[in-house]
């Protein structure tokens, strides 16, 4: 008995090492693979970067570390306050950079401002699709407009954004990333237009980056988890604004969930200058994706019992309240405290 025993064990430590084994040859021929086949890395110094929704958030997060790498900036927005704020820091830190006003659910306004881009820099080198808009609450609660809202902000928007900046991006080195979220790839109960907008954005950004790398144009799909940028307070909340507010917000703060988002903006920033075709960020929404793509039977069941937990149908209905006018007891809180703080350090507040 112990003799086989013995063997059973011995057999197990040989599997085990052999399996080891196979992985880190499987690893090491996918980085020589990733290497042969990515385009060449780049430097940002002196390039061109467009960045929409840059004036606050992960936007400005990212303006942040294009700066700090020497790029020259062109940064979009809707309010002009916030625009003009984010505009006098980066301009503090060293900056070339200019602002304008532009909403990318207006095709006359994404025309104009690429046409001011162009006229002062001559080129657009890279082109950020971060704008967005974040709606929560459930299903009974949404109406069409809703659906149309997210795909005009996530879907439409970068694509005319991309059709109008592609003529004057510097091949072979230009560079697009479009910002989709773990939205794009798990549907996430209580946000069902804002997953609908970004599983689109998801499918036109990998579409793009099979279809435009001849051309010398690389996209990059990233797909983040919960980070915490601030943006809750500018989120749009309905049914029982005040428990989804608090519910989302007090996620958005739980370090084991989210992640900071200069660290966020710093791994966007290099998966652009090796031209990475996808990034997922985050350990969470790493194992989510991997979870719903290889058991989507489980991933099913566990958002079914996630959405039993969340709040039903009631309170102001159909109507929208922003999160700075859906606050409770519990958020603010020390349970938001660093989400709260984020808001501080990315202009998401108000003056």
């Amino acid at each position: 008995m112990q003799h086989n025993l013995n063997r059973f064990a011995g057999r197990s430590i040989f599997t085990l090492r052999n399996a080891a084994i196979l992985a880190g040859a499987a690893w090491g021929v996918a980085k020589i693979v990733e290497r042969q086949f990515l385009p060449r890395r780049i430097d940002f110094t002196n390039r061109v970067v467009v960045i929409t929704g840059g004036s606050r958030g992960l936007g400005l997060e990212l303006a942040r570390c294009f700066v700090g790498e020497g790029a020259k900036l062109a940064i979009c927005a809707r309010s002009h306050e916030q625009l003009q704020r984010a505009v006098r820091e980066l301009e503090a830190r060293g900056a070339t950079v200019i602002g304008e006003v532009c909403d990318v659910t207006s095709p006359a306004q994404i025309v104009r401002f690429i046409q001011t881009v162009v006229t002062r820099f001559g080129r657009i080198d890279v082109l950020v699709n971060n704008a967005g808009l974040i709606q929560v609450g459930p299903l009974t609660t949404m109406r069409d407009d809703d659906f149309r809202e997210g795909l005009d902000t996530h879907f439409w928007g970068p694509l005319k954004m991309i059709q109008k900046a592609l003529p004057h991006m510097t091949a072979p080195d230009a560079r697009i990333v479009n910002i989709a979220s773990i939205g794009g790839e798990v549907a996430v109960p209580h946000m069902l237009p804002y997953s609908v907008s970004k599983f689109a954005l998801v499918a036109l950004s990998q579409g793009m980056h099979t279809e435009l790398a001849d051309q010398g144009v690389t996209v990059t799909t990233v797909c983040p988890g919960l980070m915490r940028t601030g943006s809750p307070r500018n989120a749009q909340f309905k049914g029982q604004h005040r428990k989804e507010f608090a519910w989302f917000t007090i996620g958005d703060s739980m370090p084991a969930a989210s992640i900071n988002s200069h660290r966020a903006a710093k791994q966007i920033v290099a998966a652009c200058r090796r031209g990475q075709p996808y990034l997922a960020i985050s350990l969470p929404a790493k194992l989510a994706i991997r979870l719903n793509s290889l058991l989507p039977n489980i991933s099913a069941q566990v958002l079914r019992l996630m959405n039993r937990f969340l709040p039903s149908y009631g309170g102001i209905g159909t109507e929208s309240r922003q999160g700075k006018e859906s606050q409770s007891d519990w958020a603010p809180s020390r349970l938001t405290w660093l989400t709260d703080r984020a808001a501080e350090q990315n202009n998401e507040l108000d003056p």
